[in-house]
């Protein structure tokens, strides 16, 4: 059973990173990659998800807006939602983030075995 995940974050360097680590801990996992909250939407029109590592703080349309519309689709509505931001305001974070039913959170810089771990419990 392949496993796909979609990573989204504006930074090319960070969708490298994020993936590399999945790559070294995770088997049998198929990584997306969007650089915009816009092309995300995009691929989970055409492509079914099992995760999605979303970054908050993107132009044009931020992790709150994408995540909004990710769940307001049947077909994505229950895929788990990891967000990973830099700034993070503890309680504009959990007011935006029980209103779009979020999963799980990391903070830049997060610890690699943290992810893994939630990615973990989202597989089995």
């Amino acid at each position: 059973m392949s496993l796909k995940i979609l990573i989204v974050d504006d930074s090319q360097s960070n969708l490298f990173s994020l993936e590399a680590l999945i790559d070294e801990n995770l088997d049998d996992v198929e990584v997306l990659q969007a650089m915009s909250g816009k092309l995300a939407l995009e691929i989970l029109q055409k492509d079914t998800v099992d995760v999605i590592i979303l970054d908050i703080q993107m132009p044009e349309m931020d992790g709150y807006q994408t995540a909004q519309i990710i769940r307001e689709q049947k077909s994505t509505q229950n895929v788990p939602i990891i967000f990973i931001t830099a700034a993070y305001d503890s309680d504009e974070f959990q007011k935006k983030g029980i209103a779009i039913e979020m999963m799980d959170y990391l903070t830049k810089p997060f610890e690699p075995e943290k992810l893994i771990n939630i990615l973990k419990s989202h597989i089995s």
